[in-house]
């Protein structure tokens, strides 16, 4: 059995039935559990289908979910599928709506603006398994809240040399020797040493593509503007290069990724360590995010014959909005797009009664993880977990695979398999079985990119893009929250300011300072009613919102294309 969330330790369980209720325990390379798995039932889900609000049988709702789809012109469907349960058998849905003709919003709120930057570079960005991070013997730990968002990388890296590069002193950088920089400065910061590589003459690596042109973009940057950007000085310089140059896992996360210039961050820092040759070795290495489907088959891949990005969607476009696992009114930037889904029809397939399911036209109820059966990936790790059904629902409640039945055969649509069939395809890949439940990727028995890199001729390719970034007066910082993810669990709406800050607040309230003075943000804040929202933290930087979530912050953001980013 195995934790559905969006989250990086895909941890394995043991799920017990006790009196028709599920108690959860850690279990192998997950020994505990997270706040949110040891709470998990104080959140419960809403059971009844609803229409218009109104409690409906379930068979009644999926009747009217038939006659809207069979009245409604496919391409002004929109299908909206999100992160809430990570299982691949939450992608069967697609299945059916592919065949139907609905247009797909395609894009990720998470790590696709970092994917971008690494493939560029690498073409696929893998895990780093967990036996090269137990070989190493220092650990950066860069952007990345492992404290809080990564437990069990913790145990991987006792009794090792870890520092931590990071904007706020988060409760990781509390643990472990930290650097604090600049918000959206690593870019800068990869540069920075990457220079400093090159100038010392300790290039390991230099037969990528286009190494001549990065020299040169390397080159046009000063030493000193570049130290100011990144807010370091020459003593925290020599201690990272230091670090650095004779090897070490380099473990980044969401935090070097959140600019719509971020993608030129992952790959500024994937050229620094290629020419430090990182990649391809057992005691060191650098890992994003990896593909949690690399190295499994996927039977649920299709062709989105109709698609828009997600952060270009306009809902006047469409009639219909299908969506599943999500609560776009909280978790998606653009929010004043997202208000519109209650001039529309939609269909809230998930867990949870939230905000978006609250302004349904129709509300379908999902089981709950241990109800099914399912498999997941790691995008940390290179273990591969299958979940059995552990405890029949009394309740009516759909599995993906079940709704997924009923609408083929509905619409008389032919090409499903049996349950088991898909989830025996899933796992018929190169799978070592290391316990029951539990398989091990062979394809992480050598070091990720031994073979080369996936590109077309498998040779890495240096960053040739500058950052285009302007530093703003006030930076947003987004984080996720110790009892939270995406908008489940217990939410922390509060916006967090720097106690030196204080004063610009304190000014305005004082009427010492004009309004047309402040930032953006500020101005948001104020225009909004939020100042009951606000505290000041001496862990925040100056001149720096912090939010945890993004259930108030997502009101001001915006974003375009397939991929999110956390900046205005």
């Amino acid at each position: 059995m195995f934790c559905p969330l969006d989250c990086w330790d895909s941890c394995k369980l043991k799920v017990r039935n006790e009196k028709l209720k599920v108690k959860f325990e850690g279990d192998g390379f997950s020994p505990y559990l997270c706040w949110k798995l040891n709470n998990y039932h104080k959140f419960p889900r809403k059971i009844p289908t609803k229409y218009k609000s109104k409690n409906i049988m379930l068979s009644e709702g999926l009747e009217k979910l038939v006659y809207i789809l069979k009245k409604t012109d496919p391409k002004k469907v929109l299908f909206v599928k999100g992160s809430g349960n990570m299982g691949i058998m939450q992608n069967i849905t697609k299945l059916f709506f592919e065949k139907y003709g609905a247009t797909f919003a395609v894009g990720s709120t998470c790590d696709g603006i970092g994917e971008m930057g690494i493939k560029k570079g690498r073409g696929k960005s893998l895990i780093l398994p967990t036996w090269v991070i137990k070989n190493a013997k220092k650990v950066l730990i860069w952007g990345r809240n492992a404290a809080v968002t990564n437990i069990h990388l913790l145990p991987l890296i006792k009794n090792k040399e870890v520092l931590v590069i990071d904007t706020i002193k988060s409760k990781t950088a509390k643990m472990y020797e930290f650097i604090q920089v600049k918000p959206n400065s690593d870019y800068f910061l990869a540069i920075l040493l990457a220079k400093e590589v090159i100038d010392r003459g300790i290039v390991k690596r230099e037969d990528g593509n286009n190494f001549y042109e990065y020299k040169k973009l390397l080159k046009s940057y000063d030493k000193e503007d570049l130290m100011k950007k990144c807010a370091i000085d020459n003593e925290k310089l020599n201690l990272l290069f230091d670090f650095i140059k004779d090897g070490a896992v380099v473990l980044t996360g969401l935090g070097v990724a959140k600019c719509k210039e971020c993608y030129k961050t992952t790959w500024a820092i994937d050229s620094l360590f290629f020419m430090l040759d990182f990649f391809g070795k057992s005691d060191r290495g650098v890992a994003f995010l990896g593909s949690s489907g690399y190295g499994l088959n996927n039977p649920f891949a299709i062709n989105h014959k109709n698609k828009v990005a997600l952060f270009d969607v306009n809902l006047d476009d469409f009639d219909v909005v299908f969506i599943q696992g999500a609560n776009p009114l909280v978790s998606f930037v653009n929010r004043n797009e997202w208000k519109k889904l209650k001039e529309k029809t939609t269909i809230v397939f998930g867990k949870y009664y939230d905000e978006t399911a609250k302004l349904a036209t129709l509300f379908l109820p999902t089981k709950d993880f241990y109800e099914k059966k399912d498999v997941r990936g790691s995008y940390f790790h290179e273990y591969v977990l299958k979940s059995s059904q552990v405890l029949s629902s009394k309740f009516e409640v759909l599995s993906e695979y079940e709704l997924t039945k009923f609408l083929f055969d509905a619409f008389e649509f032919e090409g499903l398999e049996a349950e088991d069939k898909y989830i025996a395809e899933i796992l018929n890949a190169n799978l070592e079985k290391i316990d029951d439940g539990v398989y091990k990727k062979r394809v992480f028995d050598l070091p990720p990119y031994s073979d080369g890199f996936f590109t077309n001729d498998k040779k890495f390719n240096f960053l040739t893009e500058k950052f285009e970034y302007i530093q703003k007066p006030f930076e947003i910082v987004t984080a996720k929250e110790n009892k939270a993810l995406n908008s489940q669990f217990q939410r922390d709406s509060s916006i967090y300011i720097s106690a030196k800050s204080k004063n610009i607040m304190l000014r305005y309230e004082n009427n010492k300072i004009e309004y047309n003075e402040l930032p953006d943000i500020l101005k948001w804040i104020i225009d909004n009613n939020l100042l009951n929202k606000v505290k000041y933290s001496d862990d925040i930087p100056e001149n720096i919102v912090f939010a945890k979530g993004g259930e108030v912050i997502n009101e001001f953001l915006k974003a375009d294309g397939e991929n999110a980013w956390y900046e205005r």
